[in-house]
């Protein structure tokens, strides 16, 4: 039990400051999206860039060429993903407005990418021969980046959704 409070003061005291802001950021725009909700759509085009904050991680693993090209290819089938998994969630399309279902997979992979880079230092810190194996040198950056890619393939399914003459209530 000392061990787990020990670490999880670690996290809270060396996280910088701007983190914690952050993390209630994420957690507003994850409980917005679990409504249904009339919105334009070039929001969601700023979503990807979510992906820019692997990069830190991604620079530091043991094989910086390894990790990014594994998250490379990971990011490309989550562009796939997010592709396919929208299309449950418009409701309608018109011009750059839509209507969509309120769905929790955006704060569940907000939250994932956030607690990633704390998992990953944690365990740098107490494992670092795990973290310098080949498999997570593959595994771990593949999912950031299939999650990553997820912010990418949204925003391209909605805007090749047909137009619908509905209105958009």
């Amino acid at each position: 039990m000392e061990f787990l409070t020990n670490f999880l003061a670690g996290i809270f005291n060396g996280a910088p400051l701007w983190i914690w802001p952050l993390l209630f950021l994420l957690i507003a725009l994850g409980l917005h999206c679990s409504r249904r909700r009339e919105m334009s759509i070039l929001p969601y085009f700023l979503m990807p860039l979510i992906a820019l904050t692997n990069m830190p991680t991604l620079l530091a693993q043991h094989s910086a060429e390894l990790a990014l090209m594994s998250w490379g290819f990971s990011y490309l089938a989550g562009i796939s993903g997010g592709f396919w998994v929208q299309g449950r969630w418009i409701i309608a399309r018109r011009g750059l407005r839509a209507e969509v279902a309120g769905e929790w997979l955006s704060l569940t992979v907000m939250m994932l990418l956030f607690w990633a880079n704390f998992a990953n230092g944690a365990l740098a810190a107490v494992a670092p021969e795990l973290t310098a194996g080949m498999a997570y040198q593959i595994l771990f950056p593949g999912l950031l980046g299939l999650a990553s890619g997820s912010f990418l393939g949204r925003p391209l399914r909605i805007t090749t959704w047909p137009s619908s003459t509905p209105s958009l209530a």
